[in-house]
């Protein structure tokens, strides 16, 4: 049985009585140009190439240490090609201070900063897989599906004059150019599960309390989906024109099953009604529960656990000490 100190006890329930007094304010939120709700009638067969990968890192007190696990397989609804057709890529590295140091000043290497530079790298790793995968099939997949939002794979961070930024911002040149050159011959997708951007309040002008207000879409979405009955669909597709990474690409929020999550799409160009309808309809072949399955098969054959990892740097002495072994950890 749980044993809750009586302090925990009162923190929890006040705790609880805050999410209950911010789920009322988002429900008393008001949209003045709710969009269309678009329902997809149909399920188009399809092949697809998805690509996803995981990564964990630790910090040490002489670097931040790494390791990342990306996987990359065809799915045309027959198991025996998803085994024969698919591809693992990994990189085991460090960051340290030195290699971020520039006009000799070294910096502090952090928690944060490693995340973003293994997560940039970690992208780069997702293309590559997916690019081997195409290549070694007879016909390109009619769809190339990345976990996450069009725009996190397009921007970078590093802007410094460093070796490691200029590293960085190569790996993402060379990404953004295999992507132009899979969108040749397939429909890229980029589905995100957790959508906390800020971009529907811009279109939808949302107002609590009869006053415009700024939030994220995740708050506006369940808004959107009232009177659709849970069934099958996307809202009209809203064209983005980013100047600074000089793309332009379309967004929605789609349901793929009855009574399923709407999830963020993003696809490069400016398509119309129409074009979206098709994609999704080929996405929905995939997407039984409601999740494209390709995506899901990819992140449970990348996933990297943080034990296994420890194990791995133990086994081939590459851990270093990270000064909480006093507590009897890592």
């Amino acid at each position: 049985m749980l044993m809750i100190s009586s302090i925990i006890d009162a923190e929890l329930r006040g705790l609880r009585s805050k999410i209950l007094e911010g789920m009322e304010l988002y429900k008393r939120i008001e949209i003045s140009n709710k969009p269309k709700w678009i329902e997809i009638q149909n399920t188009r067969r399809s092949t697809a190439v998805a690509s996803d990968s995981s990564f964990t890192g630790i910090l040490t007190r002489y670097a931040y240490i790494y390791g990342i696990r990306a996987f990359s397989s065809l799915f045309t609804g027959v198991a025996e090609d998803t085994i024969r057709f698919s591809k693992y890529l990994a990189k085991f590295d460090l960051i340290g201070p030195l290699v971020l140091h520039a006009d000799n000043k070294v910096k502090e290497i952090s928690l944060g900063i490693g995340r973003k530079a293994v997560t940039h790298i970690a992208k780069d790793l997702e293309v590559k897989a997916a690019k081997h995968v195409i290549d070694s099939i007879k016909d390109p997949p009619d769809l190339v599906l990345f976990d996450g939002s069009l725009r996190s794979f397009l921007y970078s961070r590093f802007r410094g004059s460093t070796a490691f930024s200029e590293d960085m911002r190569k790996g993402l040149e060379e990404r953004v150019e295999t992507l132009k050159i899979l969108q040749r011959f397939s429909r890229l997708v980029f589905i995100s599960k957790t959508h906390s951007r800020h971009v529907l309040y811009k279109y939808l002008e949302p107002k609590l309390n009869g006053r415009l207000i700024v939030i994220p879409d995740y708050a506006l979405i369940g808004k959107v989906l009232e009177g659709s009955g849970g069934r099958p669909g996307f809202i009209e597709p809203i064209k983005i024109s980013n100047e600074v990474e000089g793309v332009t690409y379309t967004l929605t929020y789609a349901v793929l099953s009855r009574e399923a999550p709407a999830y963020q799409i993003t696809i490069p160009g400016d398509l119309d009604v129409d074009q979206v309808a098709e994609i999704l309809e080929m996405l929905r072949y995939h997407s039984i529960p409601g999740y494209p399955e390709p995506l899901r098969q990819c992140h449970l054959h990348s996933k990297i656990q943080r034990g296994e990892f420890i194990k791995l740097l133990n086994a081939y002495g590459a851990l270093l000490e990270t000064g909480r072994e006093v507590l009897g950890e890592v």
